[in-house]
């Protein structure tokens, strides 16, 4: 199929005609920009084909605001080697027309048939056409943002395709052989679930039967096992009873517990008497310690009272030689004090001079700032009086915003009603000779004059009758009515307000306004004269006068103190007498610190030699005590006894020792705890033994009455049969899961060769875009799987889960295999791009160009874009809608 020409006329953004023409054979570019309409002349060709004329569901279709526009398309398109023109109009006139070469033209719903079985479509039952009617131009004519949706315009496109892949696409979805296949399928599924193969009804309850009996099997199985195992143990336990009974093993273990326990008392008591012995000992140990600290004691009396001796000396030249310092200090000290007082006078006299210049500079400053005090006083003053006059002038011309609005929509109202009860008033024009009068209720006119009569008037002439004159308005009496009331309403509020005319209180308006401007400019500059008010600024100029008197008083101070000296007045006075003065102070606390710490040497020399001189004395009063010769005898007498005690206590203690060190008594402990235990476990093992044997005999007694053996042939004959029957079922499930398997199989090699001319288009055009590339075709015809390859290997997935531009890019190439695949058949192709590939990198874009170059050699390609710059290396020219 080529299009060759198309025509538009009021339809949507086309009033005028629009006419395209001169396609090529293979690729056309229409090129321009956004809402320029590109997407409408796609449009007008999916409405020449898929739309019915007669249709009321294409309003969209109408320019906007015209209501009774008749959108019309023509088409001019080569199909078959033959020549056709398509003419249809919509709405307003309804017709459709489709001349054929060599072939009676057809009109109406005839043509409109006639197109959709050439092209593979169909239409809507009622309303608009949707793409589930669309068929192979709904699949090939890809939408603006659409090209990347494959599935849905494939399956409305399927019944189409599986007429141009032949017979046996159609006996393979819907033929006998799918008939068996369902029945297969049911019966299978009847047996075994649908995806897992997990047994399911009868074969479910079979196999559910079978392992119930089984576990009932299993159960007395185990119970006729355990018979038997408890029959073993209790003649095991008889026996162990028997000989516990005859060699009474817990005698002999109390025989052993108590040897030791009374090996045990015996360590006991030969501990005891090492602790006595220990006790013995300690205060002999103690009697040596405290008799050699008094010996050592007695011993250093004399060393002790040479070091005092010596330090007595030693300390007593220290005192002298601390009192010569102190006599020192005190003169540096006295003579500090005179310097520092000297420097301090000199200092008072230059800070009393300098105060009274910096008194005289301060003084001539503040009686300048009193003057300028004084004088922005009078200015606030005056300003204070300025805006309070303005302001009680602004306030007794004021006239509120409301009134004055009210005052003027009233005086609006009378004009508005002054000029109605002229448009209907009667009318009199007046041409009246001169020196002739006219009485019109009593009031004269002369000359030319132009009067509207609002009410039953009397006009009367000199010298001839009176005549009436009655306006024939109806809305004239209300009118007046209005017109007095609203004069009566604007005199009683002008009256209060106290003016004459609403022009006065527009006037009295403005003139408080100004003195209200005035007023607020008063205030601002009252402001910026006094910002913390006129009070403020007379207790500013207050406190200056204030501050200048005590000045005056401070400088006739200071200059009585600073005397006449003009020296001390010199600039470089005061740092000089200061120096001298911080000199002097530093020169007097340095003095008094070393006199304090001289002081402190000497009082501590003093008191240290004190206690010197009376450590002295007491240790030697200590060598001379007549009772410190018979201490020292005594202390040696007590010495010799306690080592003479001690070594003897000593030795009898290590022979206890060394005996209870072979007795061991924590092993001993140990024994009698064990041999206690060990008896008691045995004898109480024995009564446990003898009342689980009584157990036991009760157990198998009743265990016996029941027929177990019995119980077990039964079940073995009940598990038998659930065998039999499930295996029954399953060689019939299995035989029919390998037979669907067979059926499945031979139905996929069916589908793979009926499938191989879409999958060699598909391949080729794949390997341009995207070589090494596969993608598998499901039955229903739609892309499958996609596999590609990647420098970390293999990718494969479904169509769904790729991006968007690879969708995209997928989708072109998909249905440009269907078109190679309809060419084929023999069935008409033309393919329609709007704006696609709009999600497609530069590289990508590339190699789809060439498969569009490729594809254009064998189809008619109409591929409007709006970006030119894109495609102009095609080597087609790109037109516009111009």
């Amino acid at each position: 199929m080529k299009l060759r020409r198309v025509r538009l006329e009021n339809f949507r953004r086309f009033r005028a005609p629009l006419l395209l023409e001169g396609f090529s054979d293979g690729l056309n570019i229409i090129a321009a920009p956004n809402e320029a309409g590109k997407s409408t002349v796609a449009e007008a060709i999916r409405a020449a084909f898929f739309e019915r004329h007669k249709t009321t569901s294409v309003e969209s279709l109408r320019p906007g605001g015209d209501s009774a526009a008749s959108p019309s398309i023509e088409l001019d398109f080569e199909l078959g080697g033959r020549q056709y023109r398509l003419s249809k109009s919509f709405l307003g006139r309804k017709r459709c027309d489709l001349q054929m070469e060599g072939q009676p033209p057809l009109d109406g719903a005839a043509a409109e048939d006639h197109l959709a079985a050439l092209l593979g479509f169909r239409f809507a039952g009622k309303g608009a056409s949707g793409p589930e009617h669309m068929g192979i131009p709904g699949l090939l004519w890809i939408r603006q943002g659409s090209s990347h949706e494959l599935s849905d315009p494939v399956h409305h496109a399927a019944e189409h395709l599986r007429q141009v892949l032949g017979t046996s696409l159609g006996e393979l979805a819907s033929s006998t052989g799918d008939a068996l296949l369902r029945r297969v399928e049911t019966e299978r599924h009847e047996l075994l679930t649908p995806a897992a193969g997990h047994a399911r009804g009868e074969l479910a309850a079979a196999l559910t039967g079978l392992a119930d009996a089984q576990q009932r099997l299993g159960r007395l199985n185990d119970e006729v096992l355990a018979y038997c195992s408890r029959v073993d143990q209790l003649a095991t336990m008889r026996r162990e009873h028997l000989r516990a009974e005859q060699e009474r093993p817990w005698e002999k273990l109390r025989e052993q517990h108590r040897t030791a326990q009374a090996r045990l008392d015996a360590a006991d008591r030969l501990q005891a008497r090492v602790a006595a012995s220990q006790a013995a000992l300690r205060p002999w140990e103690a009697q040596a310690t405290s008799s050699r600290a008094e010996l050592d004691a007695l011993a250093k009396d004399d060393a002790a009272l040479q070091a005092r001796v010596l330090a007595e000396q030693r300390l007593a030249q220290e005192d002298a030689a601390a009192a010569l310092e102190l006599q020192a200090w005190e003169r540096r000290h006295l003579d500090a004090v005179q310097g520092h007082e000297q420097a301090l006078a000199r200092l008072q006299q230059v800070r009393a001079a300098q105060a009274r210049d910096e008194a005289q500079r301060s003084m001539a400053d503040l009686e300048s700032a009193v003057a300028s005090s004084a004088h922005a006083l009078a200015r606030a003053q005056e300003a204070r009086t300025q805006h309070a006059q303005q302001l009680a002038e602004a306030r007794a011309l004021a006239v509120s915003p409301q009134d004055l609005a009210h005052l003027q929509r009233i005086s609006s109202s009378l004009r508005d009603n002054a000029l109605r009860q002229e448009a209907v008033a009667t009318l009199l024009e007046l041409d009246l000779p001169a020196g002739q009068t006219l009485l019109l209720d009593g009031v004269a006119h002369q000359g030319q004059q132009r009067l509207a009569v609002l009410r039953r008037t009397a006009i009367e002439l000199p010298g001839a009758a009176r005549l009436w004159v009655t306006p024939g308005g109806s809305d004239l009496p209300a009118l007046a009515l209005q017109q007095e009331q609203l004069q009566l309403d604007l005199a009683q509020r002008l009256q209060r307000l106290g003016v004459p005319h609403v022009a006065d209180a527009e006037a009295r308006a403005r003139h408080a306004a100004q003195c209200q401007q005035e007023a607020q400019a008063s205030r601002q500059l009252l402001d910026a004269l006094a910002p913390q008010g006129v009070e403020a600024l007379q207790a500013e100029l207050a406190q200056r006068q204030a501050r200048l008197a005590s000045l005056r008083s401070a400088a006739a101070q200071a200059e009585a103190a600073s005397g006449a000296g003009e020296a001390l007045a010199a600039p470089d006075a005061a740092p000089a007498a200061q120096a001298a003065h911080e000199q002097a102070q530093a020169q007097l606390q340095a003095a008094l610190a070393q006199l304090n710490s001289a002081r402190l040497l000497a009082a501590r020399a003093q008191s240290s030699l004190a206690a010197a001189r009376q450590e002295c004395a007491a240790a030697q009063a200590t060598l001379t005590d007549p009772h410190r010769t018979q201490r020292l005898q005594a202390a040696s007498l007590r010495l010799s006894d306690s080592l003479a005690q001690q070594s003897a206590e000593n030795q009898r203690l290590q022979v206890l020792t060394d005996e209870l060190r072979t007795l061991n008594p924590s092993l001993l402990q140990q024994d009698v705890q064990r041999y206690a235990a060990a008896a008691q476990l045995q004898e109480q093992a024995h009564a446990a033994r003898h009342q689980a044997i009584m157990r036991l005999e009760v157990e198998l007694e009743t265990r016996g009455a029941l027929g177990l053996e019995e119980q077990q042939a039964d079940a073995q004959r009940d598990a038998e049969v659930h065998r039999r029957r499930a295996e029954q079922l399953q060689r019939r499930a299995d035989a029919l899961d390998h037979l669907l398997q067979l059926l499945r199989r031979h139905r996929a090699q069916l589908a793979q060769r009926l499938r191989a001319p879409l999958q060699r288009h598909l391949s080729h055009y794949l390997q341009m875009a995207f070589p090494g590339a596969q993608i598998e075709v499901a039955d229903d015809l739609v892309p499958g799987a996609v596999e590609r390859g990647w420098p970390h290997g293999t990718e494969r997935g479904p169509f769904d889960q790729l991006s968007q531009g690879a969708r995209e890019q997928l989708g072109i190439i998909t249905r440009l295999a269907y078109a190679d695949l309809l060419r084929d058949a023999g069935r008409p192709t033309l393919i329609l791009l709007d704006d696609a590939l709009v999600h497609t990198d530069e590289d990508r874009l590339a190699q789809m160009k060439r498969v569009l170059y490729d594809a254009a050699q064998r189809h008619q390609l109409l591929l409007f874009t709006c970006h030119p710059q894109a495609w102009q290396d095609m080597g087609v020219p790109l037109r516009g809608l111009a």
